[in-house]
């Protein structure tokens, strides 16, 4: 009966180890994309020319990373097609970084005390010098410059029509 105790205790610390190893995760900052990378893309005035939503791991009461998987909201960059002068094309940019004070214990503080609702975190948002308008407006002669990149997103456009362009994008920070 002693090599049966043996291999549960040596069971129970296999899977404190893991636990323990997966508390001590490093916190990893994610981007993800709204429109595919590489394939020929088609937007016209007014439309979205790409959307990079970031976001990173939520950290745990030890700074390693949620073993469940919690993501927290690090803000996103977005540019937008306002107009097309000839071959200058009207861009706005925006670009917001959001810091958060969220853990693991504000978020599943819920769960380990059902009769307590109440999350304390803080969040600041950097929209740059004015609170109003975040966006920044850029005209891109197309007959000069085929190309610009924000937030690490490459936007190569192929082809100016009167209201609308075609283009790819390239992810320069891909992880």
């Amino acid at each position: 009966m002693p090599h049966i105790s043996c291999l549960k205790l040596a069971r129970v610390s296999a899977i404190i180890l893991v636990v323990l190893l997966a508390a001590c995760g490093t916190i990893h900052s994610h981007r993800q994309l709204d429109q595919p990378l590489g394939s020929q893309l088609t937007t016209s005035v007014g439309g979205t020319v790409f959307r990079l939503n970031k976001t990173s791991d939520l950290p745990n009461a030890y700074g390693g990373r949620d073993i469940y998987g919690g993501k927290v909201d690090r803000g996103f960059a977005e540019m937008r097609l306002v107009g097309i002068e000839d071959q200058i094309l009207i861009l706005d940019v925006v670009d917001v970084n959001r810091q958060s004070s969220e853990t693991t214990m504000d978020r599943y503080k819920h769960l380990m005390r059902p009769d307590s609702v109440t999350v304390d975190v803080q969040q600041s948002v950097s929209l740059g010098q004015g609170q109003e308008s975040p966006s920044t407006r850029i005209r891109l002669d197309t007959r000069k410059q085929r190309d610009i990149t924000i937030a690490g997103i490459k936007v190569s456009f192929v082809e100016v029509q009167a209201y609308s362009v075609r283009y790819t994008l390239e992810d320069l920070q891909a992880q």
